[in-house]
């Protein structure tokens, strides 16, 4: 079996890396750590599922014949390899780009001092051409800009520059990215953020603390996103709008939203502009900030929430496991249904699931001939239909589970996975 694992205190830029690697080495598993950044962790709650990455804990390491390590060469920055470490029979290839510190002796060694790792990886992915979707795209540029602080730190490249224009002409979101990273401010920023704290109002929305500020400035377009970002982190509001003029003839309207049941992006596509839930940024042809401030402000009176219940947002049944099933038959079923994770039901109820966790616990062939129950994993939470789309998403974030069972009155009636709460957030439905 071949797996791919990153440095603990996982940041976007090892996570990024770690994706990279199931492109560059198709059918390889991705091993995350547990201990991830807070922004990492809120990134991967919703879009986890794009990835073919497992938790570190409870995966069994028995039968590694390949370590394939990103953003790190050290042992000690890894959670619990050491069992592969001197291994001859495991295979070992490291991608870093940290040029001291180094102790994993490597048969392929792909080492180069840029500002982040993903960049050679991208590179290479960009010569085999392959192919890979926006959001990966995204994730790519997330981990470039997270460790060049979008490109201002001294340690960035031209390499890393020239991956991420290759990235944004392959569909990396901007307003996604920013939404999930924070940046240092230069003396203009600073200035156009005392501005906005000077001069705003803040409105309750359904219980929402939403502000909107402006700013009648000769702006630019250059790094105001982070400090709108700040600037909501300042007020400790649930959302914010910031009104910029960037000359006599347009302004620009940027939002942030911090809580999962507002939509900033609504009142961002009723000015024309694009985005999703929790940011998004419109163009304006008019140079009148004044008259702007009014218009957003009166959508923001205007905004309308109703709750999304799992009931609205949840898949089918779709192809089940019985408990008594063996883990051979089992496995058939996996590959020809193409399913990441199946629920175990038995007679409507649902008892556990099998994912590739509980799959990498089989150490031997004889296993396969024991029941699905005997490795399944029991306990796992559930939703009920009339349940609010927010509590699915705190149930991801929490536990990790791929996907959650919705269940009426002790029977399954359907299920929710990050691709469904993918499609609602994003509008893609």
């Amino acid at each position: 079996m071949h797996i791919a694992t990153t440095h603990t205190n996982t940041d976007f830029d090892a996570l990024a890396s770690l994706v990279a690697a199931t492109f560059l080495y198709p059918g390889i598993l991705g091993i995350l750590p547990s201990q991830i950044r807070p922004n990492v962790k809120a990134f991967l709650s919703l879009h986890q599922d794009l990835f073919h990455i497992v938790p570190r804990k409870g995966f069994d390491l028995e039968g590694i014949d390949q370590l394939v390590v990103v953003d790190a060469n050290n042992w000690g920055r890894l959670e619990r390899m050491n069992e592969l470490k001197g291994r001859d029979d495991v295979e070992i290839h490291v991608w870093d780009h940290h040029m001291k510190g180094e102790n994993i002796q490597a048969g392929v060694m792909r080492r180069h001092e840029l500002g982040a790792n993903v960049t050679q990886m991208v590179e290479e992915m960009k010569e085999r051409d392959c192919a890979f979707s926006p959001m990966h795209a995204t994730l790519f540029l997330l981990g470039i800009y997270d460790d060049t602080g979008n490109l201002s730190y001294p340690s960035a490249t031209p390499r890393d520059a020239a991956m991420t224009g290759f990235l944004l002409e392959n569909g990396a979101d901007l307003n996604v990215a920013s939404a999930y990273l924070s940046s240092s401010f230069d003396d203009g920023q600073t200035d156009i953020l005392t501005r906005m704290l000077a001069k705003d109002e803040v409105f309750s929305v359904s219980g929402f603390n939403v502000a909107v500020s402006s700013v009648d400035l000769e702006c630019g377009s250059a790094m105001l996103a982070p400090v709108v970002t700040k600037y909501k982190e300042i007020k400790g509001v649930d959302g914010v709008f910031g009104v910029f003029r960037l000359d006599d003839q347009s302004c620009i309207v940027i939002a942030r939203g911090g809580h999962r049941d507002l939509d900033v992006g609504q009142v961002i596509r009723a000015l024309g502009g694009g985005g999703h839930p929790a940011a998004g940024s419109a163009m304006i042809k008019s140079g009148d900030v004044g008259t702007l401030y009014g218009q957003v402000c009166d959508l923001v009176r205007e905004m309308d929430r109703p709750q999304v219940t799992v009931e609205k947002i949840m898949s089918g049944v779709g192809t089940c496991l019985s408990s008594d099933m063996k883990l051979e038959q089992a496995s058939v079923v996996l590959d020809q249904e193409r399913l990441h994770t199946a629920l175990v039901v038995d007679q409507g109820e649902c008892l556990g699931l099998l994912s590739p966790v509980e799959m990498s616990k089989v150490r031997r062939p004889s296993q396969f001939a024991s029941p699905v129950k005997a490795f399944m994993r029991r306990n796992i939470s559930t939703v009920a239909p009339d349940q609010g789309m927010q509590e699915a998403l705190r149930i991801f974030s929490d536990t990790g589970v791929p996907m959650l069972p919705v269940v009426l009155d002790g029977k399954l009636v359907g299920k929710v996975t990050r691709t469904d709460l993918m499609l609602q957030m994003y509008d893609l439905g």
